[in-house]
């Protein structure tokens, strides 16, 4: 059996000989395709303290369908208008539908860190912890690592000299992941472009990639 290209965040339309985990961030109480599997949270950047309330109930009853495999993208931005306070507040709600459920989470993060590893020591998260898009320096990552978060690379693996494609070979094989996240790339592209940075065969990589997949969402 050909082993699949696991995509962990996309917003894109799914590829041929993949396994895409697709995000809905939008309205929770839209009808989920039978034939999908989807990651659901609310982002940092779009919570509306107005509505928050309910969108959170509708995260965590729409969360239980057995097609939404993790809670995400969820995270912290001091990039973002959002007042930090209520975004650490509504991150810290979406960790607990995550525990809750048993599921992984899927992390939005953009400078706050060292804010996102104190909240998992705080309140000692359980759950498998993904970072996504991750394109930062060494020095984050040997802290996200030695705090068992796993880490997704996307797009940035395609530059040259990125820090994606820089950090690649820091990253333990069991913790590592790739996403198209919201880019007009393909996941075989990202895939290529990481086993000539790891001198990895490309099926040896996918079939590494597809054991964390496995191991991580219990599949």
């Amino acid at each position: 059996m050909k082993i699949p290209y696991i995509n962990i965040h996309s917003h894109v339309s799914n590829e041929e000989n993949s396994i895409v985990i697709s995000n809905r961030s939008e309205d929770f109480s839209l009808p989920l395709s039978e034939d999908a599997i989807y990651s659901m949270g609310i982002h940092p950047w779009y919570i509306n303290q107005e509505s928050i309330e309910k969108e959170l109930s509708l995260l965590a009853l729409n969360a239980r369908n057995s097609n939404v495999i993790a809670i995400g993208e969820c995270g912290l931005d001091k990039l973002s208008s959002v007042d930090f306070d209520l975004q650490k507040d509504i991150f810290i709600a979406q960790v607990k539908i995550a525990e809750d459920l048993n599921k992984p989470l899927i992390i939005h993060c953009v400078k706050a860190f060292d804010d996102l590893i104190r909240i998992k020591k705080e309140i000692k998260i359980s759950v498998p912890i993904i970072i996504h898009g991750y394109n930062n320096n060494e020095q984050i990552l040997e802290q996200l690592i030695k705090n068992d978060f796993y880490i997704s690379l996307g797009k940035a693996l395609l530059v040259d000299n990125s820090n994606a494609s820089t950090v690649i070979s820091k990253i333990p094989i069991e913790k590592l992941f790739f996403e198209t996240d919201d880019a007009d790339v393909s996941i075989k592209s990202i895939f290529e472009r990481a086993s000539v940075l790891l001198m990895l065969n490309k099926e040896e990589l996918k079939k590494k990639i597809d054991d964390n997949f496995k191991n991580v969402f219990k599949k």
